[in-house]
């Protein structure tokens, strides 16, 4: 019982330093790094703006926008929201009555099928072949 103990307490700990980087690593392979620009119009008094991305952001996250600059000096635009059904991107802390020129670059989804079916449980396959591996080194011993 306490060897089985200690097992499982190593496979949490390996867990636990590794999981980071294997999930950084499962993301950059599931998505591609993409830039575009667009042209933004703001009226008076708005500060915001809907921009419509060619790829689907990744997981519909926000987070997954990257960085999004202007032209204009001292603007630090931000992805406020996002809809996945149309592929908008809205845009905010813009400088009212001004046309910007923005570059948002985000994480998209990888247009690799097999990519798209497989991304989804590969962290689940590398951490369940992990604990099985360790497991069945526990029993051989």
């Amino acid at each position: 019982m306490g060897k089985w103990l200690i097992v499982i307490l190593g496979v949490f700990l390996l867990f636990g330093v590794f999981a980071s980087s294997i999930n950084s690593g499962i993301t950059t392979w599931r998505t591609q790094d993409l830039t575009q620009s667009f042209s933004a119009t703001t009226a008076a008094g708005q500060t915001t703006a809907n921009v419509t991305l060619s790829n689907d952001l990744f997981q519909d996250d926000t987070s997954r926008v990257i960085a999004i600059t202007s032209n204009i000096t001292g603007e630090s635009p931000i992805a406020t929201s996002y809809v996945a059904a149309t592929n908008k991107l809205l845009v905010s802390a813009l400088n009212p009555s001004a046309t910007h020129t923005l570059a948002v670059n985000y994480y998209a989804d990888s247009e690799n099928s097999a990519i798209k079916a497989i991304g989804p449980f590969l962290a689940l396959l590398i951490f369940g072949g992990l604990l099985v591996g360790i497991i069945l080194m526990g029993k051989r011993r």
